[in-house]
């Protein structure tokens, strides 16, 4: 039976779309996209996700059935979705600006800009899918090579901006999620999207239903599967070797950002001893406070590390543990958003000789791009320390005592798969310091504790997060709470669970996305009618 070709007369769905008008069909992709949200943190709604994309499926269907400006139609219709999508997905970005005072009215400008520039990319990807797009279930691969050639875009371009990649959909710490430990979040995204979009050949009208079922019926089986290996991995996890670490405290006093920098830097930092200090955590031999722990205020209170009073203050509580905390640095090349470890020896501070500064900063957030050119504008960057941050010059590794080497994740460094050091220079552990207080109290923090954890996953490590106005908490090499804070703030502790030996994701990296995307790309040509009343 030959393949229908893509400008045949359309049934079902497709046909469905072809009829509205082209305001109602952009109208339409803007909600799907915008309720498939709905499926990462804290919601996990993965079935909207697939709804969404079986409507863009379409979409696509009726706009590539239709000769002349079938180019710009599939990228608008792709625009309209992903606009909608990131809309929805990181709206909280309008957080950040209410949290400075006279920025307010900035929120929805930087919003829709995010999300809109954000869209061009999938509008472009999927507009380019035409030369190969069918209209029986080969087209779906091609689909998915498209989303994911725009997510590995995204996650790179300027950069690179990898968040709520189609992974995500997954808790970190379920069985699923334990997948991105062989293909990592990149190949699970592929994979997700696969799994999710089979349902739209049910309506391929045109087709058998045997041939409409057996994706279904496929992508079924293969969840199951992914789920079944999962599960047993987890249930074959070595409890025992889960506790033998030193026990790791951390601290967030819960304030918002505004609260922090409205408040006299001795009473946050006279709060966070205070967490660190309560007689809960007399066992704890390490604590770590969140980045940018404590908000500077020259001459009243400055830089913590040329602070006399506040390092004194730090040791008497430390006693004779270690403290890791996000600070600001500076030398003679401008302000560093850095980590420091401070050593404390019966209540007196070593000199503090280790520091990493962070290496990818926030555009807007932390520093102007092209500042040097722009600076006439006004523009200033929203962390209230000036002209912005300097990025870090390499990465570096934190030598804790009673405890292996730590590699550190500052806030959004934590959304990036492969972030962390390999090979010789594998660390023990994660620590992820974050001021996730920028976000507000919405759906942002739960999302970005979700994908720092799938960090461990994908690495096979433990992670320690503290995050200022986010979620807290240790977190074992499979992403799986120990304990965890909400984000109203607090202290929590446990002992820190053992690393495992490195995972095929973290000896292969993106080599195995990349031979992942290469099958799904035979996918298109594998059947044997291939290229039969096809048009290129």
């Amino acid at each position: 039976m030959s393949v229908a070709s893509i400008d045949a007369p359309l049934r079902g769905p497709a046909a469905f779309i072809a009829r509205l008008k082209p305001w109602q069909a952009l109208g339409l992709n803007v909600l799907a996209g915008a309720v498939a949200a709905l499926a990462y943190a804290p919601f996990f709604a993965s079935a909207l996700l697939m709804v969404g994309l079986c409507i863009l499926v379409w979409q696509l269907d009726a706009v590539f059935a239709r000769p002349g400006r079938a180019f710009f139609a599939a990228f608008a219709r792709g625009w309209a979705f992903a606009a909608g999508h990131f809309g929805a997905g990181v709206y909280w970005v309008g957080s950040a600006f209410e949290q400075r005072p006279g920025a307010e009215a900035l929120a929805p400008v930087g919003v829709l800009a995010l999300a809109m520039g954000l869209a061009l990319i999938w509008g472009l990807a999927l507009a380019l899918a035409r030369p190969l797009w069918t209209r029986d279930a080969r087209r779906l691969p091609i689909f998915v090579l498209a989303l994911m050639l725009a997510e590995l875009t995204r996650g790179h371009l300027f950069g690179g901006f990898p968040w709520n990649l189609p992974a995500y959909v997954w808790p970190a710490g379920g069985a699923i999620s334990q997948a991105a430990s062989v293909l990592g979040a990149y190949g699970l995204s592929a994979v997700t999207l696969l799994l999710l979009v089979t349902p739209a050949a049910l309506c391929d009208r045109d087709q058998p239903f045997v041939r409409r079922a057996a994706p279904v019926l496929v992508a079924a089986l293969a969840l199951g599967l992914i789920w079944g290996a999962g599960a047993q991995r987890l249930a074959n996890a070595p409890v025992a070797a889960m506790a033998t670490g030193p026990i790791v405290r951390v601290a967030d006093p819960g304030y918002t950002q505004r609260e922090k920098w409205q408040t006299n830097p001795w009473v946050v930092l006279d709060r966070y001893l205070q967490l660190s200090q309560d007689p809960r955590s007399a066992r704890s031999q390490i604590v770590i406070w969140p980045e940018g722990a404590i908000p500077i205020a020259p001459p009243v209170f400055p830089l913590v590390l040329d602070n006399e009073g506040a390092l004194e203050a730090i040791g008497a509580t430390l006693g004779d543990r270690a403290l890791i905390l996000g600070l600001h640095r500076a030398d003679a090349a401008g302000m560093y958003n850095a980590a420091a470890m401070i050593d404390a020896v019966s209540g007196v501070i070593r000199p503090v000789d280790q520091t990493y500064d962070k290496m990818r900063l926030v555009p807007f957030g932390e520093f102007i791009p092209l500042y040097d050119y722009v600076s006439w504008l006004g523009i200033e960057a929203m962390q209230q320390i000036g002209n912005g941050f300097v990025p870090g010059a390499m990465q570096r590794r934190l030598i804790v005592p009673d405890a292996e080497p730590a590699a550190v994740h500052i806030c959004y460094e934590s959304i990036y798969p492969g972030f962390t050091p390999r090979g010789v220079d594998r660390p023990g552990w994660i620590i992820n310091i974050t001021n996730d207080a920028w976000f507000g109290r919405g759906t942002g923090p739960w999302q970005h504790a979700n994908t720092a954890r799938y960090r461990s996953i994908e690495e096979g490590l433990p992670t320690a997060r503290a995050a200022s106005g986010g979620v807290s908490g240790i977190f074992d090499s499979y992403g799986r709470a120990i304990v965890m804070t909400g984000l109203d703030g607090g202290a929590v502790e446990a002992p820190l669970p053992a690393a495992l030996p490195p995972t095929p994701y973290a000896q292969f990296g993106e080599w195995i996305t990349l031979a992942l995307l290469l099958v799904i790309a035979a996918m298109r040509f594998i059947a044997s009618n291939a290229g039969r009343g096809l048009r290129s």
